[in-house]
């Protein structure tokens, strides 16, 4: 059949992630946590550079036999910050480690806002606008240098 209506592919932006497949499937934490983390600061940079933050963060698991397992945790405050994805989808990844063996892993944040509202940081928590510098400095640093100029020792780290 033929369909005449006009194709227009530009819609909202419901969410931005990002997300790897392994050559061996993986089971431990321990391998699993240094990926989550660079896949966090992909998934931090992509909403920098689309002008938005997300309040809600996904993290995507797929077992040996193709199942996807999605975990979700929502309703924090809008951010852009690689850390702050980071620590839902570490927990999220720390309660799914049960010795199943994973093929793919990815994160993704969504509910998302315009960046203004992101990482303020409130009279509770003001160590976000301290955060939100520095992984400015950080950015600024690849920009000029590039990704691998600065790395975070977790990713590092040998399992």
């Amino acid at each position: 059949g033929e369909d005449h209506r006009k194709v227009t592919p530009e819609r909202e932006t419901k969410s931005i992630s990002a997300e790897t497949t392994f050559e061996t499937d993986l089971r431990s934490f321990d391998e699993l946590e240094p990926i989550l983390w660079r896949l966090s600061e992909k998934v931090s940079r992509r909403l920098k550079m689309a002008g938005l933050a997300g309040c809600s963060v996904t993290l995507k698991l797929k077992d040996k036999d193709f199942r996807l397992i999605p975990r979700t945790r929502s309703g924090f405050a809008p951010t852009q910050l690689a850390a702050r994805l980071f620590d839902p989808a570490r927990q999220l990844l720390k309660a799914s480690c049960d010795g199943t063996a994973f093929r793919l892993i990815g994160i993704g944040a969504a509910d998302l806002c315009d960046a203004v509202d992101a990482d303020k940081g409130d009279l509770a928590d003001q160590s976000v606008v301290r955060q939100a510098h520095m992984e400015a400095a950080i950015d600024k640093i690849r920009d000029k240098f590039g990704a691998g100029a600065l790395q975070k020792g977790i990713v590092l780290r040998k399992p």
